[in-house]
């Protein structure tokens, strides 16, 4: 009798550990699936005077729209994030179009754009976790995007001029952390603007 209890105790536990194996092994598994985080954070494209809201793009704007789903056209990304301003969706238009993108909409609310920029950092990293979704387009404008690059670990970044509009920033997730691996332009050249500074040349990208 107490042999067979024995047994009993011994399989039982034997085949706890075996299911401790198992999840444990499912646990290495989701977390190598995880594909490291990649961002892409743009500003919205042209604006139009009209409406004085909520303006919808320019021709200029359609046209840079289009350039940058060309531009992203290989990059492995799954979902977009937007504000509540409909010129930020209409850039990634074009994109999420051809992708079938997620879309995450980010107003920005009555706490101001520190707590606007902490939403967008933990959306990005939230959906960074999910098994199964690829990179993420940020979609802001000119007083948030490098702010959105440095709540990313990205570093710091002077801010954009009123008259830039062709700044693409890519940050890849690396040992080190997450950095900022490529600061580049997509579409038409920016309008010669002599108040603007040189904009982002401050930092250089770290790769």
């Amino acid at each position: 009798m107490i042999a067979s209890l024995r047994r009993a105790l011994i399989a039982v536990v034997v085949l706890a550990g075996c299911t401790h194996a198992r999840s444990s092994a499912n646990a290495l598994r989701t977390d190598a699936d995880t594909p490291p985080m990649l961002v892409v954070v743009v500003r919205h494209a042209e604006k139009a005077p009209l409406p004085a809201d909520d303006p919808l793009l320019s021709a200029a704007g359609i046209a840079r729209a289009a350039s940058l789903d060309s531009a992203l056209r290989r990059l492995p990304l799954t979902d977009v994030v937007v504000t509540h301003l409909q010129r930020t969706r209409l850039t990634a238009a074009a994109f999420i179009a051809r992708t079938n993108a997620i879309v995450h909409v980010i107003p920005i609310a009555g706490g101001g754009i520190a707590d606007h920029i902490a939403a967008i950092a933990d959306t990005v990293r939230a959906i960074s976790q999910q098994r199964g979704r690829g990179g993420v387009l940020v979609v802001g404008h000119s007083n948030t995007v490098t702010q959105i690059v440095a709540a990313l670990g990205g570093g710091a970044n002077q801010p954009l001029c009123d008259s830039q509009y062709a700044r693409l920033f890519v940050l890849k997730e690396q040992s080190s952390g997450i950095v900022l691996t490529e600061r580049s332009t997509y579409g038409a050249s920016d309008s010669l603007d002599a108040s603007c500074a040189s904009g982002t040349a401050a930092v250089p990208p770290r790769r």
